[in-house]
């Protein structure tokens, strides 16, 4: 029974991160290795950076056969279960995005950061 737990919790994270990667690449073919915080691709999940071990963008017959204990480590409040803090991480900023004042880029109208001219 205990092995069939593992297989489908393995299983269960592999499909799940194949679902992440596919919906970071925009849902297309992959344009290039992803290299994080390079401007152009939001830096892996959690859960990618634990079981792609080697860091190739590709989770290998290697990889998956240790996934189990590569799980273990996103657990960080030691309770054996992983939550979404812990597989998907904290919620990115919007830094930079659309309508973000503060980032130093035109809102969303194209005008310059900051409070609005004096009239």
């Amino acid at each position: 029974m205990k092995t069939n737990v593992k297989t489908m919790l393995t299983l269960l994270a592999l499909g799940a991160s194949a679902l992440i990667v596919n919906a970071q690449n925009g849902g297309g073919p992959p344009d290039g290795p992803r290299v994080p915080g390079d401007g152009h691709h939001p830096p892996p999940l959690p859960l990618v950076t634990a079981l792609d071990t080697n860091h190739d963008g590709v989770i290998d017959s290697n990889e998956i056969a240790n996934a189990s204990a590569a799980l273990k480590t996103l657990d960080k409040k030691g309770d054996r279960r992983l939550t979404p803090d812990e597989y998907i991480g904290p919620p990115p900023s919007n830094a930079g995005g659309p309508g973000d004042n503060n980032a130093g880029g035109p809102d969303d109208n194209g005008n310059p950061p900051g409070p609005p001219p004096d009239e």
